[in-house]
């Protein structure tokens, strides 16, 4: 199948691995946040390179690359892709940080009532964050957590994602996507800095292994619905994919080639029709990473002594509650909004255009 036909929104389920992924996250961080002896994360011992955190973000980052790629090669509008991403993130995140702040963490914070909300800092934890200025603490939270320092370390992805619109945006406006030789050699800038310690684009950040490959699976997804039409989705990609990494399993860079094979194998997987069977009515992932964080504190700090194990399952089963809440009662209402914002701004130009037309016609 060409992967143009596969991105058919009724031919894939791609939803389902960005599901597996924010649960991935929640996986990840246990270790971090009710750390317990002899448990290590299995993804981080197999892979070495990566742990199962980091590698469910890339995968974030790879499918948000080509399914919004393709959104916005495909609808060729500016306005429309701000209004549709601005009201697919901010409304969840508004809610969770809002929710977070001034309803949960109060009855889990060290400070009494007074003192907390008294403090200037839950109205700056919302401010900062919904515009993008991280900050992480409040009043009293956590103290006792071995991963103290955070209420939702999970928000830190949040800019770079927005980030990464924001470049495609650019591209897209500076008319890259007319050439397919600037595109690739564009591509190809984003895929080697990394590898040069960011001294090529992203030169004002720190080289940090995790972080820094966010942005080249962002361009890979992008890339791959940028050729759409020549690209063929089988099973001999997948296997010329993952016989690819095993050659180069040995080189410096083997990390690039388990990616590549890794997300091919999802969009492929994605496709099955075992896995269309199974499709989800709904995208639950965006809020099931956004309380994740936040949910596994609050267990820690309040049955610390179960473990890594029970933080993980407990966790889960709490967090895709949150999600399940979040996408029926606020992300999906905003998503509605912005389709009828992007609806009223066309009707709105296409009345404009009309004294234009009968003016023209009369002359």
């Amino acid at each position: 199948m060409k992967l143009a036909e596969l991105l058919k929104k009724e031919n894939n389920n791609l939803d389902i691995f960005r599901l597996i992924a924010a649960c991935m996250v929640i996986y990840g961080h246990a270790y971090a946040i009710a750390p317990q002896a002899g448990q290590t994360d299995f993804i981080g011992r197999m892979l070495e390179y990566d742990y199962s955190g980091s590698l469910a973000v890339k995968i974030f980052f790879f499918l948000s690359g080509l399914v919004v790629t393709n959104s916005l090669l495909q609808k060729r509008s500016a306005i429309d892709f701000v209004i549709s991403r601005f009201f697919r993130i901010w409304p969840g995140l508004l809610t969770v940080l809002v929710v977070t702040a001034l309803l949960v963490i109060p009855f889990f914070s060290a400070v009494s009532f007074s003192d907390y909300f008294s403090s200037s800092q839950p109205y700056r934890y919302i401010l900062k964050n919904t515009f993008l200025q991280l900050d992480y603490d409040l009043p009293g939270a956590f103290l006792n957590s071995p991963h103290n320092h955070a209420v939702n370390g999970s928000l830190w992805t949040v800019p770079m994602e927005v980030g990464a619109y924001t470049g495609l945006l650019a591209l897209f406006m500076l008319g890259v996507f007319r050439s397919p030789k600037l595109t690739i050699g564009v591509f190809l800038l984003l895929m080697i800095d990394p590898l040069t310690g960011n001294r090529l684009l992203f030169t004002w950040k720190s080289p940090s292994f995790h972080s820094d490959y966010f942005i080249p699976c962002f361009a890979i997804g992008a890339i791959l619905a940028y050729f759409k039409e020549h690209i063929e989705i089988g099973a001999g990609i997948v296997m010329g994919s993952v016989l690819m990494y095993l050659l180069f399993q040995a080189s410096s860079y083997k990390f690039y080639f388990f990616y590549m094979a890794l997300f091919l194998s999802i969009v492929y997987l994605s496709g099955t029709p075992l896995l269309r069977r199974l499709k989800l009515r709904s995208d639950y992932s965006f809020g099931v990473y956004l309380w994740g964080f936040p949910v596994q504190q609050i267990l820690q700090q309040s049955m610390p002594e179960k473990g890594t194990q029970f933080n993980q399952l407990a966790s889960l089963v709490v967090v895709l509650i949150f999600g399940y809440l979040s996408w029926h009662l606020v992300e999906k209402r905003g998503i509605a909004f912005g389709q009828k914002v992007i609806g009223l701004r066309k009707v709105t130009a296409l009345r404009s255009e009309r004294p234009t037309q009968l003016a023209t016609e009369v002359k």
